[in-house]
């Protein structure tokens, strides 16, 4: 099986992982009778913090190797015993502490399989990057589904946290064996050099801006998405599941079209249509109170927003041709941002209520199509 395969689908798994504590995020909370705040903005934060403060030593370190494999066999070996140890967790902190470990796990073995697959494929980096979306898109579809699934044996999402570790386990097991390419570029072997490098470098900075904001409709939106489908509109699990479900086919339709779009438009004329569209699309979901209109705007704002985070992340790696370590270090820099913003929207939503939060996950559609149409050079 050829490598690139192999890589695109430690994005799948990933985002079965991750994505579970957000779209149970209302058992959650009503199991451990916490906050939205908690059952969603502080459980993101959770899984951004430690990583922000460990992840870009370890990427440095990894552009000094020959090969990224022992990093991603072991980040992902790590995955499977945090999730477990999350499916099993007896309290809240336990499960806060278990997410916080997931963080810096899935930097070592996720981000730095995308590394390796921008390593492999330099030429097709965005079409690359596009399969690596759906692949990651595909495992969200399948998340709600897992979780309920789970419900039916009265375990919900604990039930699937143990699962998906099985799997980071037998898939660190079948890595292991496999070839990885070699990538050692010039000024690597310095420890910091491929970071001042790397921040010496405005474009990229730009783009880590902007790959900063898609995580503002990803497991932000399904975590307050879901508590705004169960409390605002009050709709029933299977309601919200399909809700949910729809935002993630509209993602993979959206990206099912990119080698067609590709081909005949411009990555940055992409960027601002789909953001303004997008834009407009969630506006819709707001203005819905009924499933069927909430499922047809999600499926909008997903087949909108899904070219998104390839293009600009496609961006920021041609920022820096050879040094995905070092770009993966800035991004992960850029993570402090990242962080604040599932509390900031915590905040919102205990203060000022779920309609409030969602209304600011707009900065993401208009953010991209302002950061794309400010790019002097154009977007390759």
């Amino acid at each position: 099986m050829r490598l690139a395969t192999l890589l695109v689908a430690v994005a799948l798994l990933d985002e079965l992982g991750s994505g579970i504590p957000f779209v149970g995020s209302p058992e959650i909370q009503r199991e451990f009778g916490v906050s939205y705040g908690e059952a969603a903005g502080w459980l993101i934060f959770a899984m951004g913090a430690l990583a922000t403060a460990v992840e870009p030593a370890i990427f440095l370190l990894a552009d000094r190797r020959r090969t990224k494999r022992g990093f991603v066999v072991g980040g992902l070996a790590a995955l499977g015993f945090v999730s477990i140890a999350a499916g099993l967790a007896p309290s809240y902190w336990w499960l806060f502490a278990a997410l916080a470990l997931y963080g810096p796990a899935s930097g070592t073995g996720v981000a730095l399989a995308q590394a390796s697959l921008a390593d492999s494929r330099p030429a097709n980096l965005e079409r690359a990057l596009v399969r690596w979306t759906f692949a990651g898109a595909l495992g969200d579809l399948l998340t709600p589904s897992l979780v309920a699934l789970g419900a039916w044996f009265a375990a919900g999402w604990r039930a699937a946290f143990v699962a998906v570790g099985v799997l980071f386990l037998a898939y660190a097991a079948v890595l292991w064996f496999v070839k990885f390419p070699e990538s050692r570029p010039e000024g690597s072997d310095s420890p910091d050099g491929g970071l001042r490098v790397a921040l010496a470098r405005p474009r990229l900075l730009l783009f880590a801006t902007a790959v900063t904001l898609c995580s503002l409709m990803d497991e932000i939106l399904v975590a307050f998405g879901s508590l705004y489908l169960a409390d605002v509109t009050g709709f029933s699990l299977a309601e919200r599941t399909g809700a949910l479900t729809a935002l993630m086919v509209g993602e993979l339709a959206g990206l099912a079209t990119s080698d067609f779009l590709l081909a005949r438009f411009a990555p940055r004329a992409l960027l601002v249509a789909s953001g303004v569209t997008c834009a407009a699309a969630w506006a819709a979901f707001l203005a819905s109170g009924t499933p069927l209109g909430a499922s047809a705007s999600l499926f909008a704002v997903g087949a909108l927003a899904s070219l998104q985070y390839p293009l600009v992340k496609a961006q920021a790696y041609r920022a820096l041709p050879g040094r995905s370590g070092a770009v993966n270090a800035v991004l992960t820099m850029f993570g402090v941002f990242e962080l604040a913003l599932p509390l900031g929207l915590g905040l919102v939503a205990d203060r000022a209520g779920l309609t409030a939060a969602l209304a600011l996950l707009a900065l993401q559609p208009i953010g991209i199509a302002l950061v794309a149409a400010s790019d002097r050079r154009g977007v390759a």
